[in-house]
């Protein structure tokens, strides 16, 4: 894979180390890329190098980083989101752009097509708004999974300057305990979740690009019925419902998992007929 990094500064002179992986053939489009954690948790770079190597068969892919919370606040994180999107635009004016995230990366993709012109997203168990039951209230088997962390612990994990990137293994963690204890509006920065501009309505949903939606019947982490809300309200609009409860089901690049992954390309270059 040809790889070559932009670095993307911000309103606020942060630098974005920008990842642009190039298409094996003419490229098609680009799919910009945002990852899931949470805003806490994760890295631009999780994605599996086979689903890579699948995608970017005919689509350059963009490695799209944000700084996470609590280190940036959620106005931060969503400019992030836009300014990466803004400067591929500027970088290849010529080419159809879509957004593809993971989880919390697939309420920044939506968000985006909501401010931008998006020729289509990839929504994997991602969410188009925040305010939600699951988020709001505590949640039982997370907090039981974090029942061990401490105050102390906790600081530990925190870091003194924004960083785009949190090692699973500490800053999941962070994530889990903060839905646990109903705690992530507090942690993610979030004053009024109940703002229409942190949550699409019905209108927007419907004003939307084609969409493809792929997520767990069962997950326990973003309810299927924020997929199902996509589906009823996006005009044009795929679902591939999982039978599981494995919220990043796509983890592991199975022959079930690239079989999803297949159909999503197949959705995109159906966008461009």
């Amino acid at each position: 894979m040809t790889e070559k990094i932009l670095s993307i500064k911000t309103a606020d002179d942060f630098v974005l180390d920008t990842h642009i992986i190039q298409s094996h053939k003419e490229a098609q489009g680009i799919i910009i890329y945002y990852h899931g954690g949470g805003l806490i948790s994760g890295a631009p770079n999780d994605l599996n190098e086979s689903i890579i190597n699948l995608i970017t068969q005919d689509f350059h892919v963009v490695l799209a980083p944000y700084r996470l919370a609590p280190e940036a606040a959620f106005e931060t994180i969503i400019s992030d989101a836009l300014t990466v999107f803004d400067e591929i635009k500027n970088l290849y004016p010529d080419l159809p752009l879509f957004t593809f995230g993971r989880s919390s990366g697939g309420y920044l993709a939506i968000q985006i097509a909501n401010h931008r012109n998006v020729h289509g997203i990839l929504d994997f168990y991602g969410y188009s708004r925040i305010d939600i039951p699951e988020f709001r209230n505590t949640h039982s088997i997370f907090k039981t999974k974090t029942a061990k962390l401490t105050e102390p612990m906790i600081q530990l994990m925190l870091q003194s300057s924004p960083i785009t990137a949190g090692p699973t293994q500490i800053r999941y963690p962070l994530y889990l305990y903060t839905r646990g204890h109903a705690l992530w509006y507090q942690y993610v920065g979030i004053e009024a979740y109940t703002d229409h501009q942190y949550n699409l309505s019905e209108g927007e949903l419907n004003q939307l690009p084609p969409i493809f939606i792929a997520h767990a019947e069962k997950d326990i982490d973003v309810p299927y019925s924020e997929a199902l809300r996509l589906y009823h309200s996006v005009p044009n609009c795929t679902l591939i419902s999982i039978p599981t409860d494995e919220h990043d089901f796509d983890r592991v690049a199975t022959a079930e998992v690239e079989e999803i992954y297949q159909k999503a390309v197949l959705f995109l270059k159906d966008t461009l007929k």
